[in-house]
């Protein structure tokens, strides 16, 4: 009998090993339906469910280093439109691929720099060619080639990286060919800055850009950083995440309250900026994306406050007066903003006064 016992209890470390096996693999311009047939074929702890037909317009070029399957499947798609599910339940466990924007038609292409070299994580949008109002969008994965998809025709195509120009092509046919992009030289508060590539890197859950000692440690503010990350997207003054809509913005763990916040956010105060594309349980259901904004830590503590005024016409005269107030001691951080915004109407002189008063605490590590 204890014979016995010792067997099944092999055969359930075995099955628990086989299911928590680790993933190491490189894949070079491969369609995402083969590598996901392949990873069903040589291991047993997972069944993964998928259309082959949706998914092989998808390639991948990546390279995966001891990754659970489901991390290891998220790495693959990057920032493709596409979603993944798991579950268990009593047939075992499951893998579920799906693409999230269902269209027959797909712009693709790929994207090089001036020395002929792939450029990885570029931003493509497409707008419409009339008023340039957003579409669709995607971001070049590592051998610099994108798959949006994508229903209106004829799109207007802009491709944007950091330290790069801006290129625009308007697009009749669905395959856009290969797109060179430039460096830019910009002058930036009196400084000449040549065109240079900020780190990016895949932690378990997030897409990481490393902002200190790049480019974007030079660009501005936290608004001005976030318009130049790998799937992100400032909308006037909302930001999005391609595919995912309005995220969750933190800032060091605490969330971001009121968007003035990123205003008043030094992009050379900035470390690093994270982009959840699957949030997980540790998120409400309804939350689609994240971005995490971790800083350099601060020197000193105690008090410190900054103000902005704000004037100009649009259709009416409108003003706006902010006051950030901050109070630093130990791991505790007091943050409170006070803000009057005064708009008149200059039709009907009608005037809108609202004031706003925020408080935030916050303990850091």
């Amino acid at each position: 009998m204890k014979r016995y016992i010792t067997l099944i209890l092999a055969l359930l470390l075995t099955v628990s090993m086989q299911a928590q096996k680790r993933i190491s693999r490189e894949y070079n311009n491969v369609s995402l339906s083969d590598a996901l047939n392949q990873l069903a074929e040589q291991q047993t702890g997972y069944t993964i469910y998928f259309l082959y037909n949706e998914l092989e317009d998808f390639r991948i070029t990546t390279t995966v280093k001891n990754k659970h399957l489901p991390e290891a499947i998220q790495q693959m798609i990057g920032f493709y439109p596409i979603r993944v599910t798991t579950s268990t339940d009593e047939d075992g466990r499951k893998i579920f691929v799906e693409c999230i924007q269902k269209t027959e038609t797909r712009y693709k292409g790929s994207i090089i720099d001036e020395t002929g070299q792939p450029v990885a994580y570029a931003n493509v949008y497409l707008l419409h060619p009339s008023d340039s109002t957003l579409i669709s969008g995607g971001v070049s994965n590592e051998a610099g080639l994108f798959v949006i998809p994508c229903e209106t025709n004829p799109v207007l195509a802009r491709i944007s990286f950091v330290g790069y120009k801006t290129v625009y092509k308007l697009c009749r046919n669905t395959e856009l060919g290969t797109i060179r992009i430039q460096p830019e030289t910009q002058t930036l508060k009196g400084v000449t800055v040549k065109g240079e590539r900020p780190l990016f890197r895949m932690s378990d859950d997030a897409f990481v850009t490393l902002v200190e000692g790049s480019f974007l440690s030079k660009i501005g503010t936290g608004n001005d950083v976030l318009a130049h990350v790998p799937g992100v997207i400032r909308n006037g003054n909302s930001i999005e995440v391609i595919g995912r809509g309005t995220p969750l913005i933190y800032i060091n763990g605490r969330q971001m309250r009121n968007q003035n916040e990123l205003d008043q956010l030094s992009s050379d105060q900035i470390k690093d900026v994270e982009v959840v594309m699957m949030p997980g349980a540790k998120y409400d259901a309804t939350v689609k994306a994240v971005i995490r904004i971790k800083t350099i830590r601060p020197v000193g503590e105690g008090f410190s406050f900054n103000s902005r005024t704000v004037a100009g016409v649009n259709h009416y005269v409108y003003g706006l007066e902010e006051l950030n107030l901050n109070y630093r001691t130990g791991g505790l951080d007091i943050f409170g903003m006070a803000e009057y915004e005064n708009s008149r109407s200059r039709q009907t002189n009608d005037s809108d006064r609202t004031p706003t008063c925020r408080a935030t605490i916050s303990r850091t590590a």
